[in-house]
């Protein structure tokens, strides 16, 4: 039973490494609009979705078709009216914080937040770019979803089970629209912040705490704060040290084994040690989420130091909202 269980891990981790991997290469090499999108959604879908079916296309033809529409809104020049602009974001992040709490809809979830910050934001700095960073993020999910399905074909779970649907949330409606309206409460601020006075360059901060704020919606402040604490300073840490490596011979090649020597770390202890998965679930999206801005830039910069300053202030941020909504539930 024991050796049964390692190679299981053995077969998990090495198709973790290679698909992430293989993602990692090709947003690389190619480098379209978003394309650090793609390792970072591929290895989500991986981590969070153990079995590929079908459904999980359909998801993608509802993310795709999001795109579009929230692409067409950009571009009518909504975002210059800022109130209404607002709202409508408003609606869009309440949905979305609403279907994470349904493992049925987590992946097309996961879609429509990154859409409802990114796209629009990218009127701030170029309105005429709006309509190619759509695509890329279009393509960078297809992508994502078709590593995702590939690497079940050629590394399938040795336990074949029959699909008979997602399972149904364990919580109530009025449960998963309190905790959105929760996550809703921690981003929301920070959002109308950076549409409001254009900040462009906080953008990086306002993108992690929309990810990670419904993790910050239950009630159990104490370890939420330390899990952001754990989480973002190993992002960090891992980012740093890659970073000076790199810098040492920034050329592609050293950067690809630098990178796949961290992608192969965070796949062993995400599978070899099952409790502190999340953690380093979350603490790989950071990391990749750093670098892969420095493959968007095409450089290796002093910008990066930049990002990481903004890696912390989303702990601290979050580790006080955490605290203070806890705060008032407890009164």
């Amino acid at each position: 039973m024991f050796d049964k269980i390692e190679q299981a891990q053995e077969r998990r981790i090495f198709r973790y490494v290679t698909t992430v991997g293989l993602a990692t290469f090709l947003a690389l090499w190619f480098n379209w609009p978003l394309a650090f999108c793609t390792p970072l959604l591929t290895a989500k879908f991986i981590t969070d979705k153990p079995q590929f079916h079908i459904l999980h296309v359909k998801q993608l033809a509802y993310a795709l078709l999001s795109t579009a529409v929230i692409g067409f809104v950009v571009s009518t020049g909504l975002p210059e009216y800022k109130i209404a602009f607002l709202s409508i974001v408003t609606l869009g992040m309440l949905w979305a914080y609403y279907l994470f709490t349904d493992p049925k809809w987590v992946m097309f979830a996961t879609f429509l937040m990154i859409e409802l910050i990114l796209l629009p934001s990218i009127t701030i700095i170029d309105q005429a770019s709006a309509l190619n960073v759509g695509i890329g993020f279009a393509f960078s999910g297809t992508l994502a979803v078709a590593l995702y399905a590939l690497s079940h074909v050629y590394f399938p779970e040795e336990e074949k089970t029959d699909f008979v649907g997602f399972p149904v949330s364990p919580l109530t409606k009025e449960m998963r629209w309190t905790a959105a309206i929760r996550a809703w409460v921690i981003s929301f601020p920070l959002v109308c912040f950076y549409f409001y006075f254009q900040l462009s360059q906080i953008l990086l901060t306002v993108a992690f705490v929309m990810l990670l704020s419904l993790m910050a919606s239950s009630e159990t402040s104490g370890k939420t704060a330390l899990f952001f604490t754990v989480s973002n300073i190993f992002a960090g840490l891992i980012s740093f040290v890659t970073f000076l490596i790199i810098s040492l011979a920034p050329n592609m090649y050293v950067y690809m084994m630098v990178v796949l020597s961290v992608i192969a770390l965070f796949g062993i202890k995400i599978y070899t040690v099952p409790q502190k998965a999340p953690i380093y679930i979350t603490a790989f999206t950071g990391f990749n989420v750093l670098m892969g801005t420095s493959i968007s830039s095409g450089a290796l910069d002093d910008k990066f130091y930049v990002r990481i300053f903004q890696l912390f202030l989303v702990l601290l941020y979050m580790v006080f909202m955490t605290y203070f909504l806890e705060s008032r539930t407890r009164k």
